[in-house]
This record gives C-alpha cells, structure tokens and sequence, in this order.
C-alpha cells in the first residue's frame, strides 16, 4: 500500500461517508467510531467523538438517513464530497449516506498444495431431530478439533485461520514463526487438515505495531486498532482505522515491511483526483 498517496492536505478534495451532528458546539462530521448503545425512555443526540472534523455548509435537513432532532442537536448520516481546508471540512455535494463495504478475504483455498487426493472431506452430522414436526435440520459438517498448547504464547505460531475450499472441507492454517514446533504439534492431531507456512513476521514485530499505534491513538485520530486479521494467504497484519492519513502517519507506515500493516482512512481523496496526486 502507498500510504504518501494517502496525506489528504488542505485543499484536496476529499470524500467520505458518517455521521453528522450539529450542536452546542458547532457542526461535526464523524467516522464510524464504535460505541456503546444505551436504551433509554428518552434518547439525546450523541455527542461528537473527539476525533470528529468540523464541518461547514453541511445540510441537516429531512434527507439525513436516520435523522434525529432532541433539543436543539441534530443528528444523522451523509456521504459527501467536500474540500480540507486544514481544518474543517467544506462541503460541496452531500448525498444518500453510503457505508464504505470493506474486502475480507475468503480463506476459501489454503495457500498449501492439497493432498494427492485433494483436501480431505468431513462427514455430515445431524441434530436431533424435532420431536413435535419428525424432521430433522439440516445437516452440518464435525468442525476442526484440536489443541494450540502453547504455541500462541512462545510465538511458534503467530496467527491461525481456517480456511474451507469446500462445503464439507475445513483446513487449518498456521502461519508459524516455529513450524518445526507446530508440526510437531499439531500434525498428530490434524493430518491432512493442516497447512503450515512460515511466518512472514514473528509476534514481537506484530506488538511493537500495536505498541506504536497505541501511543499514538489520540495524536494521530486514531477510532480502530490493534486488532489481527488474516490475510488471503493466511498470515497475520494488523490493521487501524483513523481520520485521515498524516504526512507523519505515512512516513512510519511506508517504513513497516509492506503487508503487516493495513490503515484505513476515514476521509480520503476523491477518486477524480486520486489518480497521479502529487505528494
């Protein structure tokens, strides 16, 4: 990932999908932070998260999706298109509020070759059957048993994900820092449902991200991170959603090896202008 394309400077048109609120404080546009819901007889407009962006020339009228109005505030959701003026936000088109669908990988095909015979076949199990109706569910196919020991925690094996190449089929695979120690311990128990591919990088290298993001949640906006993901190929990266991407931001990531690190900015470079941006 080029993260330098990434910066959003003043005065790039930018877009971005979230939640808009308008307050005591002033105008806010916000990403899509996680937060607790509380039911309540009578609800209020939550506050801006503290990493929000001020906004101007926002229209908090009837087209906000899920729109909500309680003394004085305003809140709802809005894609727009505007201009980043170093600090706010300048809208130029407002539209239908469009959750951005984030790519996950299928873990479909292990990144191992198959057995001669191809990836073994489960069998099929079934409930027991409703005693009122006589049917009985659908069947479904015995999951993958087996035991990690310690594996996790001396970093022999840095992330595990199951991958199913078929309906009935399911392959754990181990991305190991140690494989001689995961083989060892887990093709016993596995067979040939297990696929072993070396590490990419060990957990130390995967703390000391989580580590630096974590220092700089606040400074850098951050409202995701830390978390480990599994990629297409089965290894480990961590990824971290924040704002927008820093010129500071960029030069640390760019210095990462490519892969360990996923960052997903809120606010982004309008596609019409992504293309060949200077940086």
């Amino acid at each position: 990932m080029d993260f330098a394309s990434l910066i959003i400077r003043s005065g790039d048109r930018v877009t971005a999908s979230g939640r808009l609120v308008r307050n005591e404080t002033g105008d806010w546009f916000e990403p899509p932070v996680p937060v607790n819901l509380k039911l309540s007889l009578f609800p209020t407009v939550r506050p801006a998260w503290g990493g929000s962006v001020r906004i101007v020339g926002a229209d908090f009228g009837d087209e906000l999706w899920g729109r909500f109005e309680r003394d004085g505030a305003v809140e709802g959701r809005a894609a727009v298109t505007g201009v980043w003026a170093a600090d706010h936000l300048q809208v130029e088109r407002q539209d239908v509020y469009a959750p951005r669908n984030r790519e996950t990988p299928d873990h479909k095909m292990p990144p191992c070759p198959p057995p001669p015979e191809g990836w073994p076949h489960q069998r099929w199990v079934y409930d027991i059957q409703d005693v009122q109706t006589g049917e009985r569910p659908a069947a479904q196919y015995v999951g993958l048993n087996y035991d990690l020991g310690d594996l996790h925690e001396t970093g022999a094996a840095v992330i595990v994900t199951t991958f199913r190449p078929g309906e009935d089929q399911a392959v754990l695979v181990v991305a190991a820092a140690d494989p001689e120690a995961v083989e060892a311990y887990l093709r016993p128990q596995l067979g040939e449902l297990l696929c072993v591919v070396p590490s990419k990088w060990t957990m130390a290298q995967l703390e000391a991200v989580r580590a630096h993001l974590h220092a700089h949640h606040e400074d850098w906006n951050l409202y995701a991170w830390g978390g480990y993901s599994s990629t297409e190929d089965g290894q480990a990266k961590i990824s971290a959603g924040l704002t927008r991407i820093l010129p500071e931001v960029a030069a640390w990531a760019d210095s990462l090896p490519a892969g360990i690190l996923d960052l997903e900015p809120w606010l982004t470079p309008h596609p019409a202008v992504a293309v060949n941006r200077p940086r």
